[in-house]
């Protein structure tokens, strides 16, 4: 059975909008807190599966995984850790916000949530560049 499209593309979003009124609903409930986080968890996994299959760069990609595979690569980080961790800022960030009410806590969770933001906005960016033709005149 096939979705519609508009529901198939909006479904981890779907899922980050129920996490999000979770964490807002969150009441010292530790039920609430994991279902939030398993929904999380699949939404982003989601998310990251369809950015990875979209790819506007992936011959470039798939160069760099054989160079990797081979040790040619030097200082590599796990692709599972490396795409992960724009969520892993977001939740980090979400999570100060619910557990530390400091002004210190409200910080820490301002900044992580920014930088998470911020390195989704970039890989977006980067991924799905279409290149422009040269022009020789």
């Amino acid at each position: 059975m096939r979705l519609p499209t508009p529901v198939y593309e909006s479904i981890p979003y779907l899922y980050f909008a129920t996490c999000s009124l979770l964490t807002v609903l969150y009441n010292q409930n530790p039920g609430i807190l994991l279902t939030a986080l398993a929904l999380y968890l699949c939404g982003s996994s989601i998310w990251i599966m369809r950015s990875n299959h979209r790819r506007q760069d992936r011959r470039e990609h798939r160069l760099l995984l054989s160079q990797i595979y081979r040790g040619d690569v030097e200082g590599y980080t796990p692709e599972w850790l490396y795409e992960g961790l724009p969520f892993a800022y977001l939740a980090g960030g979400t999570i100060c916000y619910l557990l530390i009410t400091n002004p210190l806590g409200l910080a820490s969770g301002t900044l992580l949530i920014l930088a998470g933001l911020i390195v989704l906005r970039i890989r977006i960016h980067c991924r799905h560049e279409l290149k422009t033709p040269s022009h020789n005149t």
